[in-house]
């Protein structure tokens, strides 16, 4: 059948949606979150989206509260960090702010609870346990074998 596109395949964005859907069940109350899907859309969009002011490399989810911002990028399980990245994180943990990059609900629920962003969570895996977060100056990237 001619003229049929193959649906693209997005597991990045099927992981955040998930992540949201639980932060959404979990965080307190008055912490303000936002996602802006800056990924994807070829080369078009992407030069429309950096002439309205967008730069590259800011964390997929972004959550203040008490004016403290935190960032969580959100990776696939052989997802990479571009340089642009690797770059903006560093500037937000030198500005003083929190910034973890996450593979799971179950990371991004560890650095939730480790930020004290959390009003309720219950893991749903028996001996979960959050002190295998690693910390990298403010910067956390959890990685699990």
């Amino acid at each position: 059948m001619a003229g049929k596109k193959k649906k693209r395949s997005e597991p990045e964005l099927v992981l955040q949606s998930a992540i949201i859907k639980v932060l959404r069940d979990h965080l307190k109350e008055n912490i303000l979150m936002t996602a802006f899907p800056s990924g994807g859309g070829g080369y078009i969009r992407g030069a429309k989206l950096k002439r309205a002011g967008l730069v590259a490399g800011w964390p997929d989810i972004q959550l203040i509260y008490k004016g403290i911002y935190y960032g969580i990028e959100v990776k696939t399980p052989t997802g990479r960090l571009s340089s642009a990245q690797r770059k903006i994180h560093k500037q937000l943990t030198k500005m003083g702010c929190s910034v973890a990059v996450v593979r799971s609900i179950r990371e991004v629920m560890e650095i939730v609870l480790d930020w004290n962003l959390v009003r309720r969570y219950k893991p749903s895996v028996e001996g979960s346990d959050t002190s295998s977060i690693v910390g990298l100056g403010r910067t956390q990237q959890v990685n699990k074998s």
